[in-house]
């Protein structure tokens, strides 16, 4: 535990000022009392609907942990086929129950003009999903249950070493993937302003590339990926339509590059091991009670474990995530020395995202994994007041 504790406040760490004091700015004044209506209504939706997903998954869950046994006698397979089969039967419920809401959403976002994708789109897609999720559940099972045969109890141990290597892989290999369907930063004056930027962070020359999504989403957006060579920065088509100003873009790319400079990535897979390798340790010792997994018919108990255990650690992750965002928010100003250009950034983001300036403090606590645009503005005039 105390090593635990040691790494933890290690990687809590950021470059924003222990005691940086964010001035109280008045919501309805920053972003206008119809913007802010307009943002609190749209978020609602979402906020509702996931209340009701969560709460659907954990009773499909339920049922199927008290279920299990019969269906698992019913097979007549060995251990390790019959959890398989088991645990891809319960992946397929899950995605049979999150369906309507994913429908739902994808709706409410098309109402408002933020999703652009055609009703074909939304309905199949899902579809594509599901294959992708029942290949990788067999998958992970095979290898989870063929440890459990091994190793009992302990399954978990090799199994942690596993998933960090996997994290690894994942963000070394997943940026090439990305960049397929992309292109390179055609504007002459953005590519030379990246330039400096990376310069300036010390960052080195990481790959930039823009998404194409205007065909997809009004939504703007931009992400830093990978580690090592396979490191890149990643701007949706929607940030250079004309809406953002060039000075906007750049404070834009200066997070995204802050992430790099700061190796968020590694830290994130530091802070997965820390809170996923106990979490694995506690479902071997939940399904221990039902004979471990050993026992297929635990299989159910296993996700329902994670499900929860997901729930209870959201808060730390999500504060984290919102840590870790800020700190960038704060490279971002060092390095642009642009205040002004954040500060309309975020005001921005409200508009063109329909985004709730300051949510409900159990929304931030569980769902919200940045800042609130009205913390990244008082953040940006806390900064400007430092460096006047």
């Amino acid at each position: 535990m105390a090593l635990w504790a040691l790494a933890a406040s290690l990687l809590w760490r950021t470059k924003v000022p222990a005691d940086l004091h964010l001035p109280q700015l008045d919501e309805s004044g920053l972003f206008g009392q119809r913007v802010v209506a307009e943002g609190v209504r749209f978020d609602r939706f979402f906020e509702i609907e996931w209340i009701l997903a969560t709460l659907a998954g954990l009773a499909v869950l339920v049922v199927t942990v008290r279920r299990a046994p019969r269906f698992v006698r019913s097979l007549g397979l060995g251990s390790v086929n019959a959890g398989i089969i088991t645990g891809v039967l319960v992946a397929t419920v899950l995605w049979a129950v999150s369906v309507p809401f994913d429908i739902a959403s994808s709706w409410w976002s098309r109402r408002h003009g933020i999703l652009q994708e055609s009703w074909g789109t939304i309905i199949f897609s899902p579809w594509g999903a599901l294959l992708r999720g029942a290949f990788m559940t067999a998958i992970v099972l095979a290898v989870v249950l063929l440890l459990a045969k091994r190793f009992a109890r302990r399954w978990w141990v090799p199994a942690s070493a596993i998933v960090l290597a996997l994290a690894l892989l994942v963000q070394f290999v997943l940026p090439y993937v990305q960049r397929i369907g992309t292109h390179r930063v055609r504007s002459p004056a953005l590519a030379a302003e990246i330039r400096r930027l990376e310069a300036r962070e010390h960052v080195g020359r990481p790959t930039v590339r823009i998404v194409p999504m205007h065909s997809q989403t009004s939504a703007a957006n931009a992400f830093s990926i990978g580690v090592g060579p396979s490191r890149g920065v990643f701007i949706w088509d929607t940030m250079l339509d004309g809406r953002f100003t060039p000075r906007e873009v750049q404070f834009v790319v200066a997070h995204e590059l802050g992430h790099l400079e700061r190796r968020h990535i590694w830290k994130g897979i530091a802070w997965g091991g820390l809170i996923g390798i106990p979490i694995l340790a506690l479902v071997a010792s939940v399904t221990g009670r039902r004979g471990g997994l050993r026992n297929p018919a635990a299989v159910p108990l296993a996700f329902l474990t994670l499900s929860v255990t997901g729930l209870a650690t959201a808060p730390l992750v999500n504060a984290v995530s919102r840590r870790y965002e800020a700190e960038a928010d704060w490279m971002a100003l060092n390095a642009t020395r642009d205040p002004a250009a954040g500060r309309a950034l975020f005001k921005r983001f409200v508009v063109t995202d329909l985004q709730n300036p300051d949510p409900p403090g159990w929304v931030r606590v569980f769902l919200e994994d940045h800042p609130s645009a009205l913390a990244r503005v008082e953040e940006a005039e806390a900064w400007r007041r430092l460096n006047r």
